[in-house]
């Protein structure tokens, strides 16, 4: 597991307090974790997805050049 650091952030009070109604066990911490990480996933999809086109086009290249068993 990384280091954890303590950070301070502002929010709206109604964001707030419907973050630690669904936080479980009340850690509000873990909850905002998990929708960081979360949000982390959604920003790199665009990414993500260009490499898996990138990878079909090469697969298809190398079984155009050395045929499907290799590829």
């Amino acid at each position: 597991m990384s280091a954890r650091m303590r950070t301070t952030v502002t929010l709206p009070a109604d964001l707030l307090a419907h973050a630690r109604a669904a936080a479980p066990s009340g850690n509000l911490s873990a909850y905002i974790e998990h929708a960081l990480r979360a949000q982390q996933l959604r920003d790199a999809a665009p990414a993500v997805r260009a490499w898996r086109e990138q990878a079909a086009n090469d697969t298809e290249e190398f079984a155009d050049i050395f045929g499907e068993d290799v590829a």
